[in-house]
């Protein structure tokens, strides 16, 4: 293979980010077009209306929507149905990952507000961390730009315990610095999905670990199966507020049971790309 056309996508996407990284270690030697009828497999999104040939067309789709083989006939997503062998999982948060030999582009400081952080490197995410006192000395912070429904019930009824700290454009505060530079300083971050699918799992809870936090998350109870249960709290296990913030007040009140929550490794175990790879090489062929 030697062309790939790109269409539908974000500003910025196949710019030195984890997709242009992926297809590099899938093909060889790979050029890029814009002309859908040049090139040998096309990769588009959901972002906008390009009609290309579905039969060379493969889509990413890392918002919560379903892929529906319309116009490409495979997909990589986040999705856990393989539609018969047409799509694989592929979710949003391996782009946060320093996989080897990915070295993601900075992000414009005129952009927005996502990006600033530095890619996170895998191993440590396998093993026990490691607790510095010292820093923590503010309770919760959450930083985010969609006021949705369950997010601001969240923020509400935390805050009702200890007030939660927000940052970014929910807040009309703008953070245009990397949030691992806040996080480091607070004993939690509330991290709530925009919205809850099965295998829909973003950046979100993985930024806020990495941060140094224990994460306050809402999302897909599948998220267990990506990362170890026992090192944040998910607010749909439950789906009661009151249980809910009673159980943070319990963690926060007690070094001990803080302790051991915090060093708990956030992955089951490290991620591989090989058998995406082997998916979009099994498409070309």
């Amino acid at each position: 293979m030697k062309k790939i056309c790109v269409v539908n996508f974000w500003d910025g996407a196949f710019d030195g980010d984890f997709l242009e990284y992926f297809f590099t270690l899938a093909f060889d030697g790979i050029t890029y077009t814009h002309n859908p009828r040049e090139a040998d497999l096309v990769v588009t999104s959901v972002f906008g209306n390009v009609h290309t040939d579905p039969a060379k067309t493969i889509a990413f789709i890392g918002e919560n929507i379903r892929p529906n083989f319309i116009n490409y006939n495979h997909s990589l997503s986040f999705d856990w149905d393989t539609y018969g062998g047409r799509n694989h999982r592929l979710p949003l948060w391996y782009f946060r990952l320093a996989w080897p030999g990915f070295e993601q582009k900075p992000r414009k400081e005129n952009m927005h507000n996502h990006g600033y952080e530095p890619l996170i490197p895998i191993e440590p995410l396998t093993k026990p961390r490691k607790l510095d006192w010292s820093t923590k000395t503010n309770f919760c912070a959450m930083i985010a730009g969609n006021p949705e429904g369950l997010r601001v019930n969240l923020y509400n009824s935390i805050s009702r315990y200890k007030p939660v700290h927000g940052y970014g454009n929910m807040f009309n505060r703008a953070l245009r610095q990397s949030k691992f530079d806040v996080l480091k300083h607070y004993k939690f971050c509330l991290c709530p999905e925009n919205s809850v699918y099965d295998g829909y799992v973003t950046e979100k809870l993985l930024d806020a670990y990495a941060g140094g936090t224990i994460p306050i998350y809402s999302g897909t109870i599948s998220v267990d199966c990506d990362f170890h249960e026992g090192a944040y709290l998910n607010y749909m296990n439950t789906k009661d507020m009151d249980w809910f913030v009673t159980t943070i007040q319990a963690i926060d009140e007690s070094k001990e049971i803080y302790e051991d929550m915090y060093s708990r490794p956030l992955l089951w175990e490290a991620p591989s790309l090989d058998n995406a790879i082997e998916f979009v090489r099994s498409i070309v062929k």
